[in-house]
């Protein structure tokens, strides 16, 4: 199995053997860490390398000169003389990764919303409403953006209707 996407580019350059300890050494980053190995372009005069973090299951996404750092001494184990430049993609969490029972029901407080009025605005049934809001059921990636983007609409409403207690005069010309 190809864990380094393109190894093959490296034949030639580097011998057998250290492809497959460089893949081997690969695999435990890609086990620990989320981290990937693509190999864009492979010359015996230089080597370019794209390097992603994925969703790491520590939740403590590694840093870009970490993995600029953590590429390059890897590479440079297994192919010596040859500059190793690194294209990082660090691990950007998605808006909705916050989303949890208790961050939905801070919002539902802190902005007066009621189970009727989820269930009204989204169609949702009441169990599993419930069961997302009192943690007793896990949240997909798409409940937890429909609550997410349920209360950022919400939020939108309210800042966007001028305060009903304030008093317009109408103009007359």
């Amino acid at each position: 199995m190809e864990i380094i996407k393109d190894i093959y580019k490296l034949v030639g350059i580097v011998r057998h053997i250290d492809l497959l300890r460089l893949e081997e050494a690969a695999k435990q980053y890609l086990n620990q860490f989320n981290i990937s190995f693509e190999i864009i372009n492979a010359r015996s005069s230089a080597l370019k390398v794209k390097t992603r973090q994925w969703k790491c299951k520590s939740g403590h996404p590694v840093e870009i000169p970490k993995l600029i750092s953590i590429t390059q001494d890897l590479f440079e184990r297994f192919i010596e003389n040859i500059p190793v430049t690194v294209h990082p993609i660090a691990y950007t969490p998605a808006v909705v990764d916050e989303v949890e029972p208790l961050w939905i029901s801070d919002k539902m407080l802190n902005m007066g919303i009621t189970l009727k009025d989820i269930l009204r605005d989204t169609g949702v049934d009441r169990l599993s409403l419930t069961s997302w809001i009192e943690g007793l059921q896990p949240m997909s990636q798409d409940v937890k953006a429909m609550f997410f983007y349920y209360f950022e609409s919400i939020q939108l409403r309210k800042n966007s209707h001028p305060s009903l207690s304030t008093f317009n005069e109408p103009c007359y010309n």
